[in-house]
């Protein structure tokens, strides 16, 4: 489990090392986007009121093509760095106030164990790209056919026409 004792930092730093299927990490992700079992590296230390938690998520997603729309496998290697500060700690607000880059950063927790399994969730959705390719090169489907012209070379005579512009051909141009 991704989760630590804050007495066991009050003499030295920790060094958490996981490996396992997310589940069992304690990590709520959507069904198939985690193939492998998660890797996970993280350096826990104390500075004053602040703890630091550092380090890196490994995996494979299965992913979807947005070009041919085949499933394919991505490997990812995420970098984290999260800092946490006790509930009670936080300091009283007024109703309206700006809130400065450096406390957004912060996350608070309650307790006397410290969770990173949502810091670490979070890491693993945020490595999901935004445009998922199987291949650079990824010649997407036929708009004709459908064929994927990766596997295949469409037999289409001529490109499909799209009847909307029919209009703009009847135009005559002076």
């Amino acid at each position: 489990m991704l989760k630590v004792e804050l007495r066991s930092l009050e003499k030295e730093d920790l060094l958490l090392e996981e490996k396992g299927p997310a589940n069992q990490l304690g990590i709520e992700l959507t069904p198939g986007l985690c193939l492998a079992p998660l890797e996970i590296h993280c350096s826990i230390s104390k500075n004053g009121d602040f703890i630091l938690a550092k380090g890196w998520v490994r995996g494979i997603m299965r992913l979807v093509c947005d070009r041919c729309l085949a499933e394919f496998e991505n490997p990812y290697k995420s970098f984290f760095e999260f800092q946490y500060r006790r509930a009670e700690e936080e300091e009283p607000r007024e109703e309206e106030t700006e809130v400065s880059l450096s406390q957004a950063d912060i996350l608070y927790f309650d307790g006397e164990i410290l969770d990173i399994a949502d810091a670490v969730r979070q890491t693993v959705v945020l490595s999901e790209p935004m445009r998922a390719l199987c291949r650079e090169d990824c010649r997407g489907l036929c708009g004709g056919c459908g064929l994927n012209l990766n596997i295949e070379v469409c037999r289409c005579q001529e490109p499909p026409t799209d009847h909307r512009w029919e209009a703009l051909k009847q135009l005559k141009l002076k």
